[in-house]
């Protein structure tokens, strides 16, 4: 005679432990598992290039190694007995500051937090942690989608993970993340060198940022210094009010239907305001 033994949840739990251990939720982007929690290896001062592998209070997690000084454009920032190398510039956990961290769908752009996703960028909604904005033609811990991360020592350019960059343009290691492609004499993110973002008004021009726009401007950048489509021209201003081909925001044309940029607004020659 044989019987069946039906076990509680809990029960089956512990039974389901005493054979093997439950895989843990994957961690978002680049996050990785040490010891069940999720962290970036490439700056995290505890489990630096690897779990388990800290640095001393003489040095800092620097894109996976302990280093004694951070590269350029990078700042140290404390962290535990240790610290990690940042980009205040860019990074949206430290803004501006150490610790100083954006919003939910904010992006720190010159070190402040902008509200929302810029043109060219998509909104991620990662399963662990807040929502994000990504530039995904050239972020290397979402390259081409959400969540894709590039490998080490790859690259992410043009939406696709490689291992160097295109001619004309230069290797940039991420905020503790995969690196990324940039042209610096037109990138107004990486302008001159890598990390040095200028400001809401000025204009990256042969690797230096000048104060090109007014206040009634808005500053365009063709590519994003991707070089995603080929292009080469420089980032540019113009009044979106009344820019038949930028009205209302960069790049976004009238049509021939309605040819005329008025206040932001596209109309048909016949039915415009005035």
């Amino acid at each position: 005679m044989f019987f069946a033994l039906v076990l509680s949840a809990p029960a089956a739990i512990l039974a389901a432990s005493a054979c093997g251990s439950v895989e843990a939720p994957p961690c978002p982007g680049a996050l990785g598992q040490c010891g069940g929690k999720c962290v970036n290896v490439q700056n995290d001062p505890l489990n630096c290039g690897a779990c388990g592998t800290a640095c001393d209070s003489t040095s800092l997690c620097s894109h996976g190694t302990c280093a004694s000084v951070c590269g350029a454009g990078e700042q140290g920032c404390p962290s535990g007995a240790s610290g990690f190398c940042t980009s205040l510039q860019s990074d949206n956990a430290n803004c501006g500051a150490c610790g100083a961290a954006c919003k939910a769908l904010e992006k720190c752009s010159a070190g402040k937090c902008a509200a929302g996703c810029t043109t060219g960028e998509t909104g991620c909604t990662p399963k662990v942690g807040a929502p994000y904005c990504a530039n995904t033609q050239s972020d290397g811990t979402n390259c081409g989608a959400c969540g894709v991360s590039c490998k080490a020592l790859e690259v992410c350019n043009a939406g696709a993970c490689a291992s160097t960059c295109s001619a004309g343009q230069t290797t940039c290691l991420g905020d503790g993340g995969p690196g990324y492609c940039a042209k610096t004499d037109t990138d107004n993110a990486n302008c001159g060198a890598c990390g040095h973002a200028c400001g809401s008004l000025e204009a990256c021009i042969g690797g230096v940022c000048k104060g090109a726009c007014t206040k009634t401007q808005t500053l365009c950048d063709p590519d994003g210094g991707t070089l995603q489509d080929g292009a080469t021209a420089p980032p540019f201003c113009t009044d979106t009010s009344s820019d038949n081909a930028h009205c209302g925001a960069c790049f976004n044309a009238c049509t021939p239907s309605k040819p005329l940029c008025v206040s932001g607004a596209c109309y048909s020659l016949d039915a415009s305001p005035g």
